[in-house]
C-alpha cells in the first residue's frame, strides 16, 4: 500500500473517513433511539429507525411489516409508500424479499439487482428495482415483522455498509416494538386486576362484574321504558325470571300484577285454561268459572317461560293475544279485552324450532321485538366469584354457621367448572357445600364424573399444608388454565381473549410463550 501512488492512497483515506462518519452516525441515531424507546415514544422511534436505514442505504422508499393476530403482515408504517395499498395487493415493493427474511431470520441485501442472481425475481423485474434490502425483526418468540427498504436509482451506499450496522437497527425496532406491546398488556391487567377488585354491581338481585350481564342490564333500563315485547333467550339456569322482573319493576307496571307460567309444566289443555280461563262446565271438573292468568294480571305483566314448549294450537291462541288484546275463555264465544305485558323466555333455538316447523314463525316474530340473551355462566367466569360469595353469606345465615373464608384452592375450582345448569347449578352446589361444612371446615359435595374441573386437593383446602414436591411454577399454572379456557370454548381465540379479559393479539403471544399451539 506504501508504493500505491497518492492519490490511490488519497481515496482510500476518504473511503475510510467517509465510513467512519456514517458509523458515528449511525450510533448518534441509535442512541437517540434508544432515548425514545426509553420513553416509550413508539412511533418516533421506528420513524427515526425507518428514516435512519434509508440514509444509511442510499434507498428511496421504506416499509415497517408486522405480523397481525392471523400470522399476515400488515403494513404499520411507510415512507414514500401508501400504506392502504397493502392490504389491497398493491404495495409496490419485492414481496419475495420480505418472506425471504422473514422466514430464513436473516438480513437479505441486495446492492446490485440487475447484475445479481435475484435479477430474474418477477416483483424486481417489474418494479425496475436496482437495489433493497430486509432487515427480520426479532423478538422472544421468534421473528415478527420486517423493516424493508428499495430504490429505483442506484445505491453505491449499500455495497459498504456494514450488516451488523442493519442489523442493530432492526434490533431495536423490535425492542422497541416488544416494550410498547409489553407495556400495554401491564396496563390492561392492571385495568382488569383494578375492575376485579371494585365492589361487584347489584342491579334488582342480578349479581354481575362482567362487561357482557352489564350490557344484559343495560338492555333491561331500555326494555322497561316502555311497553315493548321482550323475548329472553339463555340457556337453564341463567335468571330469565330474574331479568323479568326487573323489567316489571322499573316499567310504569311496577305496581300493577305481576305472574308467570312455564308452558312445559301444564299439559296443553291445562296450560290454555291456566292462561285463558274456562267457563263452568266447558269440561270434566271445570265445576266454576275461572278467569286466566291473562285475564287476573290485566295492567300488569305476565312472563311466559318456556314458551316453545306450548304445542301449535297454543301458540294461535297466544298470537292472538299479542295481536289483539283479545282472548276467549275455554267454553265461551265472547272476546274478552286485556291489557298485559308480555315477557317471553325460552332455552331452545328458536331458529331451529322453525326450520323443525316446532314452532310458528309469526309468533316467533311477534314475540322477537326486544331480544335479551343471557349469556351461561361459562362465558362470564368472571362473575363466579361474587356469586359464590353472596350465596355462601345466604346460606351461613340461613344455617347460623361459622365457617373459615373459602380457600382459593376451592374457589379455583368453581370458577374452571363447566357450570351446564348455570347459576342455578352454582347456588346448589353452594348450599350443599355449606350443609356439608359443620365442622370448621369446608367438604366438597360428591359429584358426577362428568364434571371436568378436578377438585382441589384435600390438603390445600384449609390451607395449612403443602406439599412443596407438588407445587406447580406460576408458568405451569398459567399454562394449564389457558389450555382449560381454550378447550372450554372449543379452541375460539376471541370467546377465550374475552373471557381471560385480554386481546386476542395479547393472547396468542402468551400462547407463543407458554408453548401452546
Amino acid at each position: 500500500m506504501s508504493n500505491a501512488p497518492p492519490d490511490v492512497l488519497e481515496l482510500v483515506r476518504q473511503q475510510g473517513t467517509e465510513a467512519l462518519g456514517h458509523k458515528l452516525m449511525a450510533f448518534e441515531r441509535l442512541l437517540e433511539i434508544s432515548r425514545r424507546i426509553s420513553a416509550l415514544d413508539l412511533s418516533t422511534a421506528l420513524g427515526m429507525i425507518l428514516r435512519s436505514i434509508l440514509e444509511l442505504t442510499g434507498t428511496q422508499r421504506g416499509v415497517l411489516l408486522l405480523e397481525d393476530t392471523d400470522g399476515q403482515l400488515r403494513c404499520e408504517l411507510a415512507i414514500h409508500l401508501d400504506v392502504g395499498a397493502w392490504q389491497s395487493e398493491e404495495l409496490a415493493i419485492s414481496r419475495s424479499v420480505v418472506e425471504q427474511a422473514r422466514t430464513s431470520g436473516e438480513l437479505v441485501m441486495i446492492d446490485d439487482a440487475p447484475s445479481s442472481s435475484s435479477a430474474d425475481r418477477p416483483s424486481i423485474i417489474e418494479l425496475g428495482l436496482r437495489a433493497l434490502m430486509a432487515i427480520p425483526l426479532r423478538g422472544r418468540a421468534g421473528v415478527f415483522g420486517v423493516l424493508y427498504a428499495d430504490t429505483r436509482a442506484p445505491a453505491p451506499a449499500m455495497a459498504g455498509r456494514d450488516p451488523s450496522i442493519l442489523l442493530a437497527f432492526g434490533l431495536q425496532a423490535a425492542i422497541a416494538i416488544e416494550n410498547a406491546r409489553t407495556h400495554s398488556e401491564l396496563r390492561n391487567d392492571c385495568r382488569a386486576l383494578r375492575s376485579s377488585l371494585e365492589t361487584p354491581t347489584d342491579f334488582d338481585g342480578i349479581l354481575y362484574r362482567s362487561r357482557s350481564m352489564e350490557k344484559v342490564c343495560e338492555l333491561i333500563r331500555s326494555a322497561s321504558e316502555t311497553d315493548i315485547t321482550v323475548l329472553i333467550q339463555g340457556e337453564t339456569g341463567t335468571g330469565k325470571e330474574l331479568v323479568a322482573q326487573a323489567i316489571r319493576k322499573h316499567s310504569r307496571r311496577c305496581r300493577a300484577p305481576f305472574v308467570s307460567q312455564n308452558a312445559g309444566a301444564l299439559t296443553d289443555s291445562l296450560l290454555e285454561s291456566e292462561l285463558f280461563g274456562h267457563r263452568r262446565g266447558a269440561f270434566s271438573g271445570a265445576l266454576d268459572h275461572k278467569p286466566g292468568l291473562f285475564e287476573v294480571a290485566d295492567g300488569g305483566t305476565v312472563f311466559l317461560d318456556e314458551v316453545a314448549e306450548a304445542s301449535t294450537a297454543l301458540q294461535v291462541r297466544l298470537l292472538r293475544l299479542l295481536e289483539t288484546g283479545t282472548f276467549r275463555r275455554v267454553g265461551e264465544t265472547r272476546d274478552r279485552s286485556t291489557d298485559v305485558r308480555v315477557i317471553a323466555a325460552t332455552h331452545r333455538e328458536l331458529p331451529s324450532e322453525l326450520a323443525a316447523g316446532r314452532f310458528r314463525e309469526d309468533l316467533f316474530y311477534r314475540l322477537n321485538v326486544f331480544p335479551i340473551y343471557l349469556p351461561p355462566l361459562r362465558e362470564r367466569r368472571e362473575d363466579i366469584p361474587i356469586l359464590v360469595e353472596h350465596f355462601i353469606a345466604r346460606y351461613v345465615r340461613q344455617l347460623d354457621r361459622e365457617l373459615p373464608p373459602l380457600p382459593a384452592s376451592i374457589l379455583r375450582y368453581l370458577i374452571d367448572r363447566p357450570w351446564p345448569g348455570n347459576v342455578r347449578q352454582l347456588k346448589n352446589f353452594v348450599h350443599r357445600m355449606v350443609v356439608l361444612s359443620r365442622t370448621g371446615r369446608w367438604h366438597l359435595p360428591d359429584e358426577p364424573a362428568a364434571a371436568t374441573a378436578e377438585p382441589p386437593d384435600p390438603e390445600e383446602l384449609d390451607g395449612e399444608t403443602l406439599d412443596p414436591e407438588r407445587v406447580a411454577t406460576l408458568e405451569q399454572v398459567e399454562r394449564r388454565h389457558v389450555r382449560r379456557v381454550l378447550d372450554s370454548v372449543g379452541g375460539n381465540q376471541t370467546r377465550a381473549a374475552g373471557l381471560l379479559g385480554l386481546k386476542r393479539s395479547t393472547l396468542r403471544w402468551r400462547m407463543k410463550k407458554l408453548g401452546i399451539s
